[in-house]
């Protein structure tokens, strides 16, 4: 007979990013583990640049997208509604004009996270998918790039000044190459044998960059399918992008979020990344049922 007690108790979760915006329904089942039971995600860019103010039509447009969450909470019967922002939201001077309709109209309370409690817990979660000891994780969203080393524990969270949209927007590919190698340089691991360590990522561009290079999901793309597709796009307009696989709302970064995930790769000394799908919405679903440790 089963004791555990969260059994069959489920959560919503709304991740508002830079790039997207996420609801997951995540219900605890009879073996005890976490799964999706229900997902809705949107293309969307809640500032045009980050650090810029969100514009009255954005915040309806998020308002909007919120009342789904709401309408997949009551259908599945979950116990709660937990919403957060990352990185676009962090830099936003208005945001908290954002938090304030939102509770108003919908009773959602909207935080944000920092970068490093974004890194560390999405480490959390992939600690738990995979059960590895020793990692290198990374997240790559549309506004940054969050870097976990963990060894039994988390020994070090880093959310990087680096991002595919403000690199888009200020730097050419040439140009972008030298400010990343620039920012991950300044990565100083604990561990001097990283090398050995299993480099897990995730974020959109991983998995749209894995599905182009195989024509399927997968779980691991090497360093070299990586660089090969970078250097097949590298010079393609967005439309050309768009016409090879890359969905229209990522054209504009795309490159420079393969970029990223290059020098970082390099960085660590590793030949090919593992695709996790642990990520910040799960990892809020088990630290909601007590499940992070």
């Amino acid at each position: 007979m089963c004791t555990n007690t969260r059994v069959g108790k489920s959560v919503t979760v709304v991740d508002i990013g830079s790039g997207s915006m996420k609801i997951s329904v995540f219900k605890v089942s009879d073996d005890g583990s976490v799964g999706t039971v229900s997902h809705m995600a949107r293309g969307f860019r809640l500032c045009p640049k980050i650090g810029t103010n969100i514009s009255d039509r954005k915040m309806r447009m998020t308002v909007g997208f919120l009342k789904n969450a709401i309408a997949l909470s009551k259908s599945n019967n979950s116990e709660k509604i937990v919403a957060v922002a990352t990185q676009a939201a962090r830099e936003a001077p208005n945001f908290t004009d954002l938090q304030k309709m939102i509770l108003n109209e919908l009773g959602i309370n909207l935080r944000t996270i920092s970068g490093e409690q974004e890194a560390r817990l999405s480490a959390i979660s992939a600690r738990k998918i995979t059960k590895l000891d020793e990692f290198v994780s990374f997240d790559l969203g549309c506004g940054s790039v969050e870097v976990v080393e963990f060894k039994k524990k988390v020994k070090g969270a880093w959310s990087l000044p680096v991002s595919s949209l403000t690199l888009s927007q200020t730097c050419n590919l040439k140009s972008a190459e030298a400010v990343v190698a620039n920012a991950f340089d300044a990565l100083k691991f604990h561990d001097n044998s990283i090398a050995k360590y299993p480099l897990l990522g995730s974020g959109g561009i991983l998995r749209v960059a894995a599905l182009m290079i195989n024509g399927k999901t997968r779980n691991t793309v090497s360093l070299d399918e990586l660089q090969s597709l970078f250097d097949t796009i590298k010079d393609k307009t967005k439309d050309e992008m768009v016409a090879l696989g890359v969905p229209k709302v990522r054209a504009d970064i795309f490159a420079y979020g393969l970029l990223i995930m290059l020098k970082l790769t390099e960085k660590v000394g590793s030949k090919e990344v593992a695709i996790v799908h642990g990520n910040l919405r799960l990892s809020l679903a088990f630290d909601f049922f007590g499940m992070l440790k």
